[in-house]
């Protein structure tokens, strides 16, 4: 956050101190910054780009970085579409509601009429 981008005059003076007290800091927030524009450009090779820019600059997302090279290419792919399985997690959500609601009442069949139902 640019400190133009706060509301209170106290929150961009505490940031702009910050800044100026630790360099750090300041590439710290270019890389987060950097890091959250890769889901909005979806180019492909942008997510090793900043990698390296994090290990170059030695701030504290190294570890971060590095569990993020052991599934590149998940990441990766996260970055570059706009595939998600928020449906499918949303489906499956609502169907383990419905078997915790009617826990110990009925068997399978019953599930499964309930399930069908509240899908059509």
């Amino acid at each position: 956050m640019e400190p133009c981008e706060l509301k209170r005059a106290d929150d961009k003076d505490f940031l702009k101190l910050l800044f100026e007290k630790y360099p750090q800091m300041k590439k710290m927030e270019k890389l987060v910054k950097g890091f959250k524009n890769l889901f909005k450009t979806k180019k492909d090779g942008t997510l090793k780009t900043w990698i390296e820019e994090v290990f170059e600059s030695d701030c504290g997302l190294n570890n971060f970085a590095k569990n993020l090279l052991k599934d590149y290419d998940a990441v990766n792919n996260a970055v570059i579409t706009n595939i998600s399985n928020g449906q499918v997690e949303g489906q499956v959500n609502r169907i383990k509601t419905i078997k915790r609601k009617m826990y110990g009442k009925a068997g399978f069949q019953l599930l499964r009429k309930m399930v069908l139902a509240k899908s059509a």
